[in-house]
């Protein structure tokens, strides 16, 4: 580690340490089957924007994969409050993990030991001007999204093998993000974050019948559009409609919104940002404002 660099506290079931000691089993079956759930939410001058919104699906993650988290939400909203002020980042991604304890051997889930609980936090990956302005690449991934008949879409899942395949993918050409469909042809959302289209005044995007995680960023994004007389129109989305829309953008926690402007060979509206997604984005922003 670099010598100006100060060693980051984070917290490790009941303590908080330097990040160099906080030590977890080889044993645990996070790491091993990747049996857990986590949250990342963002911080804005030392307060999670929509913590309280996190910690519901947090603790609706771990009881969907059984797990009882040890915490509760209030405990869980003092540790991030204690990790931004011993960090002294106002200004933050922040992180929970919880997975299912120590394995006992095998993968049943009997015996399991204590969840383990993670936290950290990191400074915010700010979008480049660039991609700011000028919007994003992206491709329609080879990699189908995983169906909720085989691991359900509302679960935040640790194991995000699907998508980091599918990033590598998108990466390998050239592009920031990769759109993944289901099995019949349909857009269900790109690798970390969910999406949105735009076409004839009205908002577009996956519902919660598309095997897609209900994003955090997402409902606010359907609440201002509620908001600010746009209509939003939840269904499936086939890839072969892709062509008809004029914008289209991407929305999480990290990023807020971000217009992309190319998938795959198609241009989107013209290959810069629309109109309606400027329109929700400043609203977006004066919502963290008003609310952080």
């Amino acid at each position: 580690m670099p010598e100006t660099e100060v060693e980051k506290v984070v917290y490790l079931d009941g303590d908080f340490l330097p990040e160099g000691k906080a030590l977890v089993s080889v044993f645990d079956r996070g790491f091993l089957y990747g049996d857990g759930v986590f949250e990342t939410m963002r911080a804005y001058g030392g307060r999670v924007f929509r913590l309280a919104q996190h910690l519901r699906r947090l603790e609706e993650s771990a009881e969907l994969i059984k797990i009882t988290p040890p915490l509760s939400q209030d405990q869980f909203a003092k540790i991030c409050s204690d990790l931004i002020e011993r960090n002294n980042t106002a200004d933050a991604i922040v992180r929970i993990s919880v997975t299912r304890g120590k394995a006992s051997g095998g993968l049943g889930t009997s015996n399991a030991g204590r969840p383990t609980v993670a936290a950290f936090i990191r400074p915010p990956m700010p979008v480049s001007t660039e991609a700011a302005s000028e919007g994003v690449p992206a491709i329609i991934s080879s990699f189908r999204k995983m169906p909720s008949a085989a691991l359900n879409a509302r679960i935040k899942s640790m194991n995000f093998l699907n998508s980091i395949l599918a990033r590598s993918e998108a990466e390998e050409a050239g592009c920031y993000e990769a759109v993944l469909l289901d099995s019949d042809g349909n857009v269900t959302e790109a690798t970390t974050a969910n999406i949105f289209f735009v076409g004839g005044g009205r908002l577009f995007t996956p519902g919660p019948e598309s095997d897609i995680l209900l994003g955090i960023t997402r409902a606010a994004v359907l609440e201002l559009s509620a908001e600010m007389g746009i209509p939003a129109e939840q269904r499936k989305i086939s890839a072969s409609e892709l062509g008809g829309f004029e914008e289209c953008f991407i929305t999480n926690s990290a990023i807020e919104a971000l217009a992309v402007t190319r998938i795959g060979p198609l241009r989107v509206g013209g290959g810069k940002p629309g109109a309606i997604y400027k329109r929700i984005h400043g609203a977006y922003r004066e919502l963290v404002l008003r609310n952080t």
